[in-house]
């Protein structure tokens, strides 16, 4: 029940450890436990998160990339009386093209304590910094996290959307001459599945194994019950388009809006490759958007693979008996 002040009024139920809740802002239910919070939780709470992930690219423009140290920063704010930063990790040198021109790139880590769970965020606790004076100018930044769709159960995970800035404007540095030292990634809050899609957001890194990249072509293709068909073939861009240890991200146009329960309801997510070309993906996400150009302000996962489990895909039976196709699984639903 909601009070007539608008305060959640919370009732004990027949277990003595559980309460149920019902969120003022979207009237929502939420499950406690003495344990923490498990399904249905207020906005802007994290949920059981046991690794994070952080998509970006770097605009293709002059002196754009940057040789300096990126930093994400994650700070906890009320209800809570010891707000604190819960997260604070700078990301190390790796196999990608970390922030150059152009390029994309993909980074997870687990956060210190892991797993992280049970804190309230809003659209001034994400950030990301800069150290050095080396100006950096990113264009697009998403944050998401990996976790069970159920409480302490990790049968099932899915990638559970935290922050996003597109079409970013603003250039990094700690020459306050040349830009900000860090900018605020606002928050991105998950959807319900009948949220109409009006873009897809596809982020992949390749394996960094010998001959894991791939010049062959690959498409996306989704296929929705009595509805339109969506088929991306990835372009060429100032990428490293599926090359060994590479990252890439994409902003997906849609042929006409559709929705996650579509999916559910006998759709498709598939990925194709045109070529003999050996490829071997590491990891592959991806999410609808609210938007169909404008930053986004609510995503819902539709392919959440941290660990690429489908082998190599290829049309050289020999390589893979798929013939180079790979049917998706449809990613849950975080609540």
């Amino acid at each position: 029940m909601v009070a007539a002040n608008g305060a959640a009024e919370r009732q004990e139920s027949g277990h003595p450890e559980t309460k149920w809740e019902l969120s003022p802002r979207f009237a929502r239910f939420a499950f406690r436990t003495n344990k923490g919070v498990a399904i249905f939780e207020p906005p802007g709470r994290v949920r059981y998160l046991q690794t994070i992930w952080v998509a970006m690219r770097t605009w293709n423009k002059r002196d754009s990339g940057t040789d300096s140290q990126i930093v994400l920063i994650v700070h906890e704010e009320a209800p809570r009386d010891s707000a604190s930063d819960i997260v604070h990790h700078t990301f190390a040198s790796t196999s990608q093209d970390d922030q150059e021109k152009g390029q994309a790139n993909l980074y997870d880590f687990e956060p210190d304590p892991s797993p992280l769970m049970d804190a309230y965020l809003s659209d001034s606790s994400i950030r990301v910094a800069i150290r050095g004076s080396d100006m950096w100018r990113p264009e697009v930044i998403a944050v998401w996290g990996v976790g069970p769709v159920r409480w302490l159960d990790a049968r099932e995970e899915t990638a559970v959307p935290l922050g996003i800035e597109t079409d970013i404007e603003t250039v990094l540095s700690t020459d306050k001459g040349e830009g900000n030292v860090s900018i605020g990634i606002r928050r991105a809050y998950v959807a319900y599945g009948d949220m109409p899609i009006q873009r897809l957001l596809m982020v992949m890194r390749t394996e960094d194994y010998k001959n894991a990249g791939t010049d062959s072509p690959i498409q996306l293709r989704i296929e929705v019950p009595g509805g339109s068909t969506t088929v991306y073939d990835i372009p060429d861009t100032p990428q490293k388009e599926q090359e060994r240890g590479q990252a890439n991200l994409y902003f997906v146009p849609v042929t006409s809006p559709f929705t996650w329960d579509d999916l559910d309801s006998g759709g498709s997510v598939t990925l194709r490759i045109g070529g003999s070309d050996m490829w071997l993906p590491d990891s592959f996400f991806l999410f609808g958007l609210d938007e169909a150009s404008d930053r986004p302000r609510n995503m819902v996962p539709l392919v959440s693979e941290p660990e690429w489990l489908h082998g190599k895909m290829s049309q050289d039976p020999a390589e893979d008996d798929k013939e180079g196709f790979v049917e998706l699984p449809l990613a849950p639903l975080p609540f």
